[in-house]
Order: structure tokens, then C-alpha cells, then sequence
């Protein structure tokens, strides 16, 4: 950009590098812009690489002068430039998650300004392709592909004295969770300005309103039926302008709205959950409706939360299966939005309720192969099985779900380059259980798209799936105790186990279910699945009222809530050939005084389905009392690469839960992964012995946040206290407390204020001491108690005293000891536990609770 197209000085807000550490934080932007891709006409063994070349061009299409809400880009995508304030991790963010391809980019504008020039290195951090521009000359270039960590490049930079304009567009080729994040850094300049051409009519109220709205913050973002439903400004700093709080719903229905009108505020109510449908919500802070009308949706802040609604979480026993099973249905039937809400309302006979409408819009779905197509799929083929014969079935639909399923791509050695996801271990059997199903359901016909008859995708996809069923009756699931896949292997189970017309994928299909549902009972606590697991979410590790397998547990044994995660409770409800055995759901009710479980799931990788080959293992932990239960990986690939894996967490309820991590970004989408909360970037070393656990974090160099962190959420605790070092907490009559080596600080600011305890530095040991009435007496005593513990701690070796007397040590490496005797960190049997003790890849496994046994065939 020419000098001359700068804007005028009038319109350009002023910044400076004051605590910036040489960051440019706050810019125009403009995007995300999103162009479909047939990934089709490029190469199946690189195509990204080739999209992004194929459409690179090297002029910025900007429309030059840039300026707030302006239209931003000469070609017809015609996004607006907007400010963006980058929060400390100093990212500008485009990501998303895109069902089909696209090339996507985003782009960033700043002017510059130096009295005496500069000239030195700029670093720019992305994860994908990326331009800079110093007025319409380009400056660097990169066409790297990170997937989910960014990569920094390094490049020299000269600034005449003056104003200069820079531009940075930054793009990725979007397949599935798409991660993009942009960072600029000018090393070692002081002196330089940053300004943002900005309409100057109201900059002033502007202004004020980031203020207020940077400074609200939540207690929570998930709310049960009994929660107070509030929005919170700083002790000190209340609200005082005038502003509009607006409760909307995902589709933008209004339901509730809070106008201030000036009062001082510490706090805002917007209702009372249970007067809510469940769902997801958006809680909107703009300006007051005067200002609205002048300034629009241009100024906000959105905070995402979730609604419980009126449905009250159930941490005990109740009803009967049957009763269960009917509430399940119904709850789904009630819902909007895809399949198997549908699905559910056929099973309960309402036909006249149907919404074919949301049947041909998961067609339309399948059709274009979106990610995901294999869940809903898998649901149309069950309900076809199931329903197709009758009356009600429309029979135009029942036509054009024939002709979907005929087209389908069902494994990823048939024709065609898309955004399903082949490789992982759900995926893997809901593919298998879709060409099974479908090869069942027209024996005859020709599959379009392999070729081939129906009866030969039968005998194909059950092959594949006795292959798979197999693994993990020997050896247990890769994605381990998956609060989030769970649910998926669930969904093609039932099916499976229901459905299949071969005996064997029958009976395998029922032995791995058992098995999983062993796997839910004794790892969760009042409903809550707070193991450690394979795969996760940051949603649905916060908080149980969002996990995936809760709407499971309660429906097998009364313990959970039923949430918008239905596909496998209704999967599982409709499903007449498989019941639980009356021995799991007895354990899982179990209220005895100690369990300690030690599980391992270990097998080999093939290339033909993992994409990858070699071994894999877990070895984990479970310790529960009835107040409380701890559970961990133990020495679980330590400072290797994460990515959704959730280590360990102690859980107290569906609200109070406490988890270690070690985030990337600031960022808790689920295209990050890991991200804020979930996964680590660098695995930690973990050992646990019943209530008693040492994480060490080694960071490694060049850290981009330098940090680990606890969820400590203070508004599920009884009481909380931060003494000595330690952070302590009371939930009902169990006690925690929790100690960083390097000390921690509790976040009173931000998004995760009071929910984050953050310990800064490159290696940090984390112990965690858990306690209960019954053994410690009261909460002081406990708090006391622990403060008078040793521990010593010298850089990742520590030693620690617990309160049971026994002494611990861990290092990075070498065995963790207690009292200098070893204690095993691998090498488990494959379940040993108070219901069961089976070697790994044993013949059969024996479950046994009271009088009650059950005997599984593995092989």
C-alpha cells in the first residue's frame, strides 16, 4: 500500500509495544472467507499442499484504505473489517470445523509508525500458508501446514521513518476441526506505534464499552436447574453503564433480556435455568438499545453456556429400565435438529410427528459425504431395518434413502476424496456397521459407487467388523474411556448387536458392548465418566451435565442427565437383543468404602485400517470411595506430543471436577487439540497411588504460553481456601488439596475467572492430596494436616509424605516409589479390579459382583 492510501490521521486509534513482549495485539480483521474445494482434482497423497498453491495468489485482494466495518476484499466474499484485541496468548484466530473442504483465509491489517526507522526481525506464528504485505509490496511468504500446533518463521523487516501499512493474510486448507491462528512479533522494537483506522464519530463510547465488556466474566458455563444464572464485573470495578444482557438461543430466539440502565452492578441475573429449554445459548452483553440502534452488533461480547434446563441431574439409582428407556425416548423425541430425534418418535409410535424435512436434510448430508456421515447413516440404516416395512414410513423418503445409501462410500479403498474421517476407532466400526447394514438391507442391489452387490458389502463389513470386535474384546479401546467416543462405539454396537444377521458379529458386538459398559460403571462416580480418557472434550470434561455417555448411565443404571448427546442413548434404547447384564448395573451402584482399579488396553496398529502400524498401551488407575474418586494414566508417554488425551481427574460431582493441563492457546473450541482446556501439548509424567498423585510437567523450550494450569472451579465447592502454597477444597464431606511446585494463582479476571489456578514456568511438579471426613475429620483438621506434610521439590524430582504416612517419590525418570519400595506403573493386568481379574488377551473374562457372575467369550 502506497503512503498516500494510508487513512487519514483523524481515524487511527493509537497503540504502543508497552507489554506487548514486541506483539502486535490488536488489528482489523476480516474473515474467516471459506471457499469450497473438490479435493477430488488433486493429488490423494498431498492435497493440501497442491490447494494451497492451486489457489494462492499474490496480490492481498484488500480494498485499500482499510477501515472499520468496511467492506474488506475486492472479490465478491465481501467480509467486513472488525477489531480484534488479542487476548495474552497473542493469537488472531480464524478457526472452525468444516463437514466438507474449503480453502479458508483470513486476513489482518495494522499501520505502523516510527519516528527514525527500524529495521530488525519479525517472527510470524501460523498454521498454514501465509503472506505479509508492507504497503503492496510483499515482505515474506510461507507454505508450511501445521495442523494443530502453529510453526513460527523468521523473517528480516525494514521500516522507513514514517507510517507504513501492513497486511497479513493467513489461510489453511479446511478438512474436519481446523485450527488457524496468526501471530506477529517485532524483536526487540521499542519505539514502534500500531494504529487502527477506525470511524471516529463514536471511538469515545466505544471505548468504554470494551471496557465493561472485557472485564464481565462467568462463575460457570455450564448451569444446572438449581443454578443461579449470573454474569459477574470485578469486586471493585462494578458495571455502571448502561447496558442491554441478552439470553439467546443458538438460532437467535430471544429468551431473556436485562436492561441496566446505568444501575451500579456487581451482578446481573438472567433468570432461572430450570425456565429454560435445555440447550446451548449464547449470553449476548451489547449496548444499552439507544446505543444499539448507532453502534448495532458491532460492540458485544458473547459468553457460550449451557442450559441443564428442568431436568435435575440424578447422582443415585432410580426406576426401572423399562421406565428409563421410555423417559430416554421421549426426552429425544422432544428435541430438534437432526435424525434421531426422528428416530426416537418412530420408536414410540408417533408417527404423525415425523419430520421427514430433518430426514432428507441428513440425506442431503450423507450425500455429500460431510465428516460425520457414518454416525447418521448408521441411524437411517437401523431405522430402515426397523421401520421401513411399515405404513408410515413415507415412501418417497423411503426412495430417496435407498438411492443415499446405494451411493455411499463406505471404506476409503472405494472411489472418491472427501472430509470423512476413515482412521480412528470409531469411525472405523460405524464404517463397518454401515456397509454390514446396508449390504443386509439390499442383498441384490448394485453399490454404485464400489460396485459391487449388496451381499458382498455384507460379507466385506462384517469381515472388518469381527476384525475390529475382536481388538477390542482382547485388548480394550485406543481411545480409552472416550466420554466423547464412547457414545459413537455405542451408536454402531447396538446396531450391530441388535441388527446384524451373523451370529458371530452378533455375539462379539454384545462382548465388547459388556465390556464397555464394565468399563462406564467402574470409572464413574454419581454419573459422572471422570476417568482419564483416550479422547476428550473441553465441555464435557468442566462438567458431567454435557458428557456424552451421561444420557448412557442414566439409562442403564439411573446415574446421569440426559443431554442433546442422544445418538447413542437412542441407539441403545431402540435396541431389543441387547440388555445389560444385571451384574454391571449392580456394581455400578456400588457404595463400597474403597475401590482400587487397575485396567490396561494395549494392542497392534494396521496400516490398512489405523493408517500407522506399530504398538500402542495405557495403563490407568481408578481409586473411589463414596465421596470421591480419583483417576489417572499412570507414566503415560511423557513429554511426547499431545492430543486430546485428559490425563487424570479428581471428581467430586458433576460440577466439581479438578484436572492438570498444559494448553497451546487460549482458544476452547474443539478444532484446537489440544486446546485451552483439553489435552496437553507435552504429555506430563503421571503416577498415582490411590489418593495420592504427582504430575510432572516438562514444557520444554520455547513454551508459547509457559504455563500449566488446574480447572479449579471455585463455584462448586463448599468452601475453598488458597494457604500455604496449597489450594484446598470442601465438596460435601471430601476434601482436596492441591500444590504447584512453582506456586499457583488463582485467575480472578477473564473468561476463567475463579476456575483457574495457573502456575507459571517450564517444569512443574503438580501433588494432589485427597482426604474424607470418615479418615481426616473436619476441614480444618485436613487443612492443617497437609500443610505439615513434607514435600520437597528440586526441579522435577519430588519427594512428598501423604497423610496416610506412607512417603512418595517421582522423577522424570526412574520408578515411583512409595516407602523405596516400586510400585508397577505398567505392565497391569488387563482388568484388576474388586469385579474382575483377566490377564490381557486372556480366552475369557470373568465378572463377578456379590452372587451375581457373568463370563465373557473374548475369542
Amino acid at each position: 500500500m502506497r503512503e498516500a492510501e494510508l487513512p487519514p490521521a483523524s481515524c487511527l486509534r493509537d497503540y504502543t509495544f508497552a507489554d506487548h513482549d514486541g506483539f502486535i495485539d490488536d488489528w482489523l480483521v476480516a474473515g474467516p472467507a471459506a471457499q469450497p474445494v473438490d479435493l477430488s482434482l488433486f493429488p490423494p497423497d498431498s492435497p493440501k499442499p497442491a490447494v494451497a498453491r492451486a489457489l494462492h495468489t499474490a496480490q492481498s485482494e484488500v480494498i485499500h484504505p482499510p477501515l472499520q466495518f468496511a467492506q474488506a476484499l475486492s472479490k465478491d466474499t465481501r467480509p467486513t473489517w472488525r477489531i480484534e484485541h488479542c487476548a495474552e496468548d497473542h493469537f488472531v484466530y480464524g478457526t472452525g470445523f468444516y463437514a466438507t473442504p474449503h480453502f479458508v483465509q483470513v486476513w489482518a491489517y495494522t499501520a505502523l509508525e516510527t519516528e527514525s526507522g527500524w529495521q530488525g526481525v519479525a517472527a510470524l506464528t501460523t498454521n498454514g500458508p501465509a503472506d505479509v504485505w508492507l504497503g503492496s509490496q510483499p515482505v515474506f511468504h510461507t507454505a508450511h501446514f501445521a495442523h494443530q500446533i502453529p510453526q513460527t518463521h523468521s523473517f528480516d523487516l525494514t521500516l522507513p521513518p514514517g507510517r507504513h501499512a501492513l497486511t497479513v493474510r493467513f489461510a489453511c486448507v479446511a478438512v474436519r476441526e481446523s485450527p488457524m491462528a496468526m501471530a506477529l512479533q517485532l524483536r526487540d522494537c521499542p519505539t514502534l506505534r500500531w494504529l487502527l483506522p477506525t470511524p471516529p464519530v463514536w471511538e469515545d463510547s466505544r471505548e468504554d464499552l470494551e471496557r465493561v465488556f472485557r472485564e464481565a466474566f462467568l462463575l460457570q458455563d455450564t448451569f444446572g436447574r438449581r443454578d443461579p444464572l449470573q454474569i459477574h464485573w470485578p469486586e471493585g470495578a462494578p458495571l455502571e453503564r448502561a447496558v442491554s444482557l441478552r439470553l439467546e438461543r443458538q438460532d437467535g430466539r430471544i429468551y431473556s433480556e436485562n436492561r441496566t440502565e446505568g444501575r451500579t452492578l456487581s451482578q446481573v441475573q438472567l433468570g432461572s435455568v430450570y425456565q429454560f429449554p435445555q440447550d446451548e445459548y449464547l449470553i449476548r452483553i451489547m449496548p444499552d438499545l439507544q446505543e444499539f440502534y448507532v453502534h448495532g452488533r458491532r460492540v458485544e461480547r458473547q459468553f457460550p453456556v449451557y442450559l441443564a434446563g428442568n431436568l435435575e441431574y440424578s447422582r443415585t439409582h432410580y426406576g426401572t429400565y423399562a421406565q428409563r428407556r421410555r423417559e430416554a425416548l421421549h426426552h429425544a423425541a422432544q428435541g430438534k435438529g437432526h435424525v434421531f430425534h426422528e428416530i426416537a418418535k418412530m420408536e414410540l409410535n408417533l408417527w404423525d410427528q415425523v419430520q421427514w424435512e430433518v430426514w432428507r436434510d441428513c440425506l442431503a448430508m450423507v450425500e455429500r459425504r460431510a465428516d460425520c456421515s457414518d454416525f447418521y447413516l448408521t441411524g437411517l440404516l437401523g431405522a430402515c431395518l426397523r421401520h421401513g416395512e411399515r405404513p408410515e414410513f413415507d415412501r418417497a423418503v423411503l426412495a430417496e434413502t435407498q438411492a443415499c445409501i446405494l451411493g455411499f462410500r463406505y471404506w476409503r479403498d472405494e472411489p472418491g476424496q472427501d472430509a470423512m474421517c476413515f482412521w480412528s476407532e470409531n469411525h472405523q466400526i460405524l464404517f463397518h456397521c454401515c456397509e454390514t447394514l446396508a449390504g443386509q438391507l439390499y442383498p441384490t442391489d448394485i453399490f454404485g459407487n464400489s460396485q459391487t452387490t449388496g451381499e458382498e458389502m455384507q460379507r466385506r463389513g462384517e469381515q472388518r467388523a469381527l476384525s475390529w470386535l475382536r481388538k477390542r474384546a482382547a485388548g480394550g479401546f485406543r481411545e480409552w474411556d472416550s466420554n466423547t467416543y464412547f457414545e459413537e462405539d455405542v451408536l454402531a454396537l447396538t446396531h450391530l448387536a441388535d441388527l446384524a444377521l451373523s451370529d458371530e458379529v452378533h455375539e462379539m458386538a454384545t462382548v465388547v458392548l459388556d465390556k464397555l459398559f464394565l468399563g462406564l460403571a467402574v470409572n464413574s462416580f454419581q454419573g459422572v465418566f471422570g476417568s482419564t480418557h483416550g479422547r476428550s472434550y473441553a465441555p464435557l470434561i468442566k462438567s458431567g451435565f454435557q458428557e456424552a455417555t451421561s444420557g448412557l448411565g442414566r439409562l442403564l443404571w439411573g446415574m446421569g442427565i440426559w443431554n442433546n448427546k442422544i445418538l447413542g442413548v437412542v441407539s441403545l434404547a431402540c435396541a431389543e437383543n441387547y440388555r445389560l447384564p444385571p451384574v454391571i448395573e449392580a456394581l455400578a451402584r456400588d457404595p463400597a468404602a474403597e475401590i482400587w482399579s487397575r485396567e490396561r488396553h494395549a494392542g497392534m496398529l494396521e496400516e490398512w485400517c489405523d493408517l500407522e502400524d506399530g504398538e500402542w498401551e495405557i495403563n490407568k488407575v481408578t481409586y473411589k470411595t463414596p465421596d470421591y474418586m480419583l483417576a489417572s494414566a499412570q507414566d503415560y508417554m511423557p513429554g511426547q506430543p499431545g492430543y486430546q488425551q485428559h490425563i487424570w481427574q479428581a471428581t467430586f460431582g458433576p460440577s466439581a471436577v479438578v484436572f492438570v493441563t498444559h494448553p497451546p492457546c487460549l482458544q476452547e473450541d474443539g478444532a484446537h487439540r489440544p486446546n485451552f482446556w483439553h489435552g496437553n501439548v507435552r504429555l506430563p509424567r503421571v503416577a498415582q497411588y490411590k489418593d495420592v498423585l504427582i504430575a510432572l510437567h516438562d514444557l520444554g523450550e520455547n513454551d508459547w504460553l509457559n504455563f500449566t494450569h488446574a480447572y479449579f472451579p471455585v463455584h462448586a465447592f463448599d468452601s475453598y481456601y488458597l494457604q500455604a502454597g496449597w489450594a484446598f477444597a470442601m465438596i460435601g464431606e471430601a476434601y482436596l488439596a492441591l500444590r504447584a511446585s512453582t506456586g499457583a494463582r488463582m485467575v480472578r479476571h477473564g473468561s476463567h475467572a475463579r476456575r483457574e489456578l495457573r502456575a507459571a514456568g517450564p517444569h512443574t511438579a503438580w501433588i494432589l492430596q485427597l482426604g474424607r471426613k470418615d479418615l481426616d475429620g473436619s476441614f480444618r483438621k485436613f487443612r492443617d494436616k497437609v500443610r505439615r506434610l513434607r514435600l520437597d521439590v528440586e526441579d522435577l524430582q519430588v519427594t512428598f509424605e501423604s497423610l496416610r504416612g506412607d512417603t512418595f517419590e517421582l522423577g522424570w525418570d526412574g520408578p515411583f516409589q512409595r516407602n523405596g519400595v516400586a510400585v508397577p506403573l505398567s505392565d497391569f493386568p488387563h482388568y484388576d479390579s474388586p469385579y474382575s481379574h483377566t490377564e490381557l488377551h486372556a480366552e475369557t473374562m470373568d465378572i463377578q459382583f456379590q452372587d451375581l457372575l457373568l463370563r465373557l467369550h473374548l475369542q
